[in-house]
């Protein structure tokens, strides 16, 4: 069994907000109960950092760092190193991970925000040959800056079914030399948003 967990963004000085903690809390509860399985965690960075002010270690560094805090053993966790956005995160875990340790299926965990826009892209990027369990981990969201990443997350699900409307389910090929050049990259995003993405709050 392999446990996937999202990346959520990082802060400069390389620390993990409390929301990607929360999901590998959960990784960890999830791996007590079957100590055999694989764990990998995916991310860079973010494709909204400046070139000149990127985190000290990547997303999937820290959160690998904290699992081995969290005392699971180095030799069950994996790091998919590449991706940039959860676009990025399915499309290298299938190209990197899954497909070549021929693994169909697994448990995706990421925040209940995240998950119904996780749920689209891991299905249309996968196919269904893969089968997937996803759960979504609550969060403290409650105040106005909540209520906007919520609705900011429903906004990018439209925008990303636009993206892959004219892929093949299961044909990741699709994105294969247009990953971070598509027009999506390059729209310019608020300031809040940045901030939540580059510092986790």
């Amino acid at each position: 069994m392999t446990i996937v967990i999202l990346g959520g963004g990082i802060a400069q000085n390389g620390q993990l907000p409390e929301h990607v903690k929360k999901r590998l809390k959960i990784a960890w509860r999830v791996f007590k109960k079957n100590k055999s399985a694989k764990i990998l965690v995916c991310g860079k960075y973010s494709f909204l950092y400046s070139k000149n002010k990127l985190p000290k270690k990547t997303e999937s560094q820290a959160m690998r760092d904290y699992l081995l805090e969290l005392g699971i053993p180095k030799k069950n966790i994996y790091l998919e190193n590449k991706s940039k956005d959860s676009i990025g995160n399915a499309y290298y875990a299938k190209k990197l991970y899954f497909i070549p340790k021929k693994e169909k299926g697994g448990i995706i965990i990421t925040s209940e925000f995240h998950l119904a826009r996780v749920k689209f892209i891991f299905k249309k990027i996968f196919g269904n040959n893969y089968k997937f369990k996803f759960i979504g981990v609550p969060s403290s969201l409650k105040n106005k800056r909540g209520k906007k990443i919520i609705e900011r997350q429903k906004e990018l699900l439209e925008k990303i079914k636009g993206i892959l409307n004219k892929m093949e389910s299961g044909d990741h090929n699709f994105l294969r030399g247009k990953l971070y050049k598509l027009k999506y990259y390059k729209k310019k995003r608020l300031p809040w948003v940045i901030e939540f993405v580059t510092k986790g709050k």
